[in-house]
């Protein structure tokens, strides 16, 4: 396939031309010339831009491609003037490039028939032809051209501007290795200003001792590897500063490397490092601590439990030796409710300990409920009747079974009854189970002195009893504290209704 002619091309045609008219005008020559007008045409009308020879402005001739440009006929754009075809923010312009002969390359908005516009480039040369000053001009539109021009601008800046904006340090290497390009995140990591690097080697910013350790590895770059490592660079006081380096070839002509400061993390990782030291020590002292305890009050069970029981044992074989009704019989009896007394408080405490260490399991098994409560009654009824009370009990008519621990639900009832009848004279106990779809509800409630307000939501904390004007009664405080803690293990709640010297009720629900 041929090449197009450029304008060049057509331009030294005319000068063919000019040199045939100078050398002769007789006949011999006249076929010459036509001749050569007739290789201009062809050439002018096989170039893709629009070729148009004027004549003080006005359109003498206009190839094929420059009819198409500007969607007009050959028979229309003759004898028009050149601003024709321009816009009129053009035309001064084009007339005074006509005018003053321009023979350099511009810019003007070209104007189609259709009345579109495009980026014209025009460029003009004059030449004296059959004795006539005619002016020959080439025609692009370069919109196109123009607008990935603009995109190229727009890409460049958004370019610089996510490199320069970049957290991490960016250069740029010829296949040198030399960097030809810095931003100013690394200036700033290093303190070197860029005139420092800018066409040297990479390897100045690096310690002999470094590359030497972990050395550039441009051959695994080269084979189209991205090479991460951790390394420390020189900075231009002589700091080594540690960084992780991302080296690249994302083009055939360059290399990339992204360099990432690390001296914050590790910073914070020997923080880290420290501070998991002294976690791990804290909780070796924490759990060391636990069992020192848990150790103590082992001992300590065992060491008060025996002459507890001893002095129980031995003051009830005296009590069962002496008269009924001597005065000993009374010192006994101190001495027998003392040393129960005492065994509880040390049952109570052993307890917590045990519920706070996670030492206490849960012991299901299935269970008439019913028959609980009913056991319960006859149980206390004695104990009741010494205070003048009455214990009442309510359960379904049909029996209730549940699937949980009897003994710890056992001891939570035994503790709200003792509790009842403690602070009830004169009185009532109820004890009342009922069954719903998901849980089963148990209460005891009284008709005691009961608990003042500011003090029920407070019962259920270690060691706090709640203390009634004129009433003094022994005890730790940490029979309801253990009731809650059961019932929570046994996903339950508990709550307390209660007026002063009205009553209490103390409720529970378990799951079924």
């Amino acid at each position: 396939m041929q090449n197009q002619p450029s304008y060049n091309d057509l331009l030294n045609r005319i000068k063919e031309l000019e040199d045939i008219l100078e050398r002769n005008a007789s006949k011999e020559y006249n076929q010459e010339i036509k001749d050569s007008e007739e290789r201009f045409r062809a050439l002018s009308e096989a170039a893709n831009e629009g070729i148009f020879i004027t004549e003080k402005g006005i359109c003498m001739e206009a190839n094929k491609s420059g009819c198409e440009l500007f969607g007009y006929t050959r028979e229309e754009l003759i004898g028009q003037f050149a601003t024709l075809v321009f816009d009129e923010s053009s035309h001064e312009l084009v007339k005074s490039n006509i005018r003053t002969e321009f023979h350099g390359k511009y810019e003007a908005i070209g104007k189609r028939k259709d009345g579109t516009k495009f980026i014209a480039e025009i460029q003009g040369q004059n030449y004296t032809y059959r004795n006539k000053n005619v002016r020959i001009t080439s025609v692009r539109d370069i919109t196109e051209y123009k607008k990935a021009q603009q995109a190229l601008v727009s890409n460049e800046e958004k370019y610089r501007e996510v490199v320069e904006n970049a957290g991490d340090g960016i250069l740029i290497g010829n296949l040198k290795g030399e960097i030809i390009e810095v931003n100013q995140a690394f200036l700033n990591m290093t303190g070197f200003n860029s005139e420092d690097i800018l066409n040297k080697h990479i390897k100045c910013i690096f310690n002999p001792e470094t590359i030497k350790e972990k050395p550039l590895r441009f051959d695994l770059i080269n084979e189209g590897q991205s090479v991460l490592i951790e390394r420390d660079i020189q900075g231009k006081n002589g700091q080594l500063i540690p960084v992780e380096m991302n080296s690249k070839r994302p083009h055939a002509n360059y290399y990339l490397a992204i360099i990432r400061d690390l001296r914050e993390r590790k910073k914070v990782e020997k923080i880290l490092i420290k501070t998991n030291q002294e976690l791990r020590l804290a909780k070796e002292k924490a759990e060391e601590s636990d069992r020192l305890k848990s150790a103590f009050l082992a001992n300590m069970s065992h060491e008060i439990r025996t002459p507890m029981n001893g002095i129980i044992g031995f003051a009830e074989l005296i009590k069962s030796d002496i008269e009924k009704n001597g005065k000993q019989d009374d010192y006994l009896d101190i001495i027998i409710n003392s040393g129960h007394q005492l065994l509880n408080i040390i049952n109570d405490v052993l307890e917590i300990s045990r519920i706070e260490t996670g030492q206490v399991k849960l012991n299901c098994q299935h269970f008439n409920a019913n028959h609980l409560v009913q056991e319960l009654q006859n149980f206390f009824s004695h104990a009741a009747n010494i205070q003048h009370n009455t214990i009442q009990v309510q359960v379904p008519d049909k029996e209730v079974f549940l699937y949980n621990d009897e003994a710890k639900i056992r001891q939570i009832l035994t503790n709200l009854i003792n509790n009842a009848i403690k602070f009830t004279q004169n009185g009532t106990i109820s004890i009342a189970l009922q069954a719903h779809k998901n849980t089963v509800q148990l209460s005891v409630s009284d008709t005691g002195i009961g608990i003042p307000a500011e003090f029920q939501d407070k019962i259920f904390d270690r060691f706090l009893q709640a203390e009634n004007k004129g009433q003094m009664h022994n005890g730790t405080g940490l029979g309801l504290s253990i009731c809650k803690k059961y019932i929570e293990i046994m996903k339950g709640e508990i709550s307390v209704e209660s007026r002063v010297n009205i009553g209490s009720t103390f409720s529970f629900s378990l799951p079924i």
